[in-house]
């Protein structure tokens, strides 16, 4: 194309004056579809750019997506052992109910025996209360024994001594009043023998009876707490049967939950699928539009090599030119040892501390910041289309931007995005291209990243800065067109 552009120039310039109409008029033309394409690539470039961020969006939303799509298969798995342990609830609620009641049936039978032996208790205490009378009435009839035997002994010594005094005619009735007195003496021992017995039966019953009222009060307690733990009982198998009831609305709703987030589960990897084929598609659109742009921009650059878009060419021979005064910055510094070649093609930037944007220091920064910035301020001032300038290492590390955007740091990093442009690596599509291009010119449309999502549409021209045959890297200038 080059080559046909060039044959028709050259034909028209070498033509007669009677086709010097027609010669100006195809280079009007030509000027004309150069300016044009410039434009549509602009446009172009900056709609391939809007159509990749969709597609970068479109994919973040897919794995974001696809990782929702797990969640929610995650989800099904958990309803589905929810649903288990629920049918196993209600399992052993049930069960559990059934060892409730029949619990409360034995608490009911113990506390109708408990009651019966309450009974039994009480009414052995009636009958030790008629024991201790009897024996009150024995106590009693054992008294007036012994008082009897005490009078019969008395009456007993009375007899011996009248019948002493009687002499022989009261020697019989001595003999009888001697028995009368041994059997009181009897009967005396004997009814004390009767009376420690009663004390002891007496003392027997007393610690029966303080027993049986000591198992009567303790039979009641029980028979209280009996009735407590059967109307707990009875609360606990109300509650198993709420639970139960529960349980199995619970289960029913989670058989819902469950072939509802199946439903969905299979719906979600239906639509990441279409998702992804999107997202697949709209990078594909995105990078034949990125074609189409870097077409127009090989255009643009012939439309200018061919002599035609004046307006462009200017700017593009600044960048030529700017390249190679830059190279011979760079080969005079070398020459008077201002700086060595290690230096120069230092490639292990260190870092600077507390910087955000990272920044970078080279041990060719300091030259470039001195010798090489009026050289790009003077640039940006030729021209109002250009926005910036700078020499670029084959690192994508730009050690000088102009100073409009080389202020030192604040704290706000989207600020020191925009603002803070110097001693950064900017090693996106574009300035990779540009820093690694060893042909004679390479012009990208693209849009420049401001910080805080602003976006600048621009044109990027770049021409290779090579130190002695070496290649260094290259020198950017970025404009935009009329």
């Amino acid at each position: 194309m080059t080559d046909v552009a060039q044959e028709l120039v050259t034909s028209f310039e070498n033509d007669g004056g009677e086709n010097t109409d027609i010669s100006t008029s195809v280079m009007d033309s030509l000027n004309q579809i150069g300016e044009n394409l410039s434009r549509v690539g602009l446009d172009v470039a900056v709609s391939a750019d809007i159509v990749q961020t969709i597609a970068a969006t479109a994919e973040e939303d897919v794995q974001k997506f696809s990782v929702f799509v797990e969640q929610i298969s995650d989800l099904t798995h958990t309803t589905t052992e929810i649903s288990d342990n629920i049918s196993q609830a209600k399992s052993v609620s049930t069960e559990a109910t059934r060892d409730i009641q029949a619990s409360q049936s034995t608490v009911v039978s113990t506390n109708e025996e408990i009651s019966k032996l309450i009974a039994a208790v009480r009414e052995s205490e009636a009958r030790l209360i008629e024991l201790n009378d009897a024996l009150e009435s024995v106590g009693s009839i054992t008294n007036v024994i012994n008082g009897i035997a005490k009078q019969t002994n008395l009456l007993a010594l009375n007899a011996t001594i009248e019948a002493a005094r009687a002499g022989e005619a009261g020697k019989g009735f001595s003999v009888v009043a001697n028995e009368v007195k041994a059997l009181a003496s009897s009967t005396s021992e004997a009814t004390m023998q009767i009376e420690e017995t009663l004390g002891d039966i007496k003392t027997g019953f007393d610690l029966l009876n303080k027993t049986s009222e000591n198992t009567s009060k303790t039979a009641l307690k029980v028979q209280d707490c009996s009735g407590s733990f059967s109307e707990i009982l009875g609360k606990v198998s109300e509650a198993m049967e709420t639970i139960d009831l529960t349980t199995g609305v619970i289960d029913q709703q989670m058989a819902t939950v469950n072939s509802t987030c199946n439903d969905f589960s299979e719906n979600s990897a239906q639509l990441a699928e279409n998702m992804q084929g999107s997202s697949e598609k709209l990078n594909d659109v995105s990078q034949s539009m990125r074609h189409v742009a870097d077409e127009s921009d090989k255009l643009v650059l012939l439309s200018v090599m061919s002599g035609t878009n004046k307006a462009e060419a200017a700017i593009i021979h600044k960048a030529t030119e700017a390249a190679k005064s830059v190279t011979k910055l760079f080969e005079d510094a070398l020459s008077s040892n201002v700086l060595t070649e290690a230096d120069l093609f230092d490639r292990d930037h260190q870092s600077v501390p507390n910087t955000d944007p990272e920044q970078f220091i080279a041990k060719f920064t300091e030259f470039c910041d001195t010798k090489v910035s009026p050289l790009i301020e003077e640039i940006v001032a030729s021209d109002e289309r250009i926005a910036w300038c700078a020499a670029i290492d084959d690192t994508a590390y730009i050690p000088t931007n102009i100073k409009k955007v080389s202020q030192p740091q604040g704290d706000d990093p989207v600020w020191n995005m925009a603002n803070s442009r110097n001693h950064r690596y900017f090693n996106d599509l574009t300035g990779t291209r540009a820093s690694v291009n060893q042909e004679p010119l390479l012009l990208q449309t693209y849009q420049r990243d401001m910080g805080g999502g602003v976006f600048v549409p621009m044109k990027d021209i770049s021409s290779p800065i090579l130190v002695h045959g070496r290649h260094w890297g290259g020198f950017r200038i970025g404009y935009t067109p009329d």
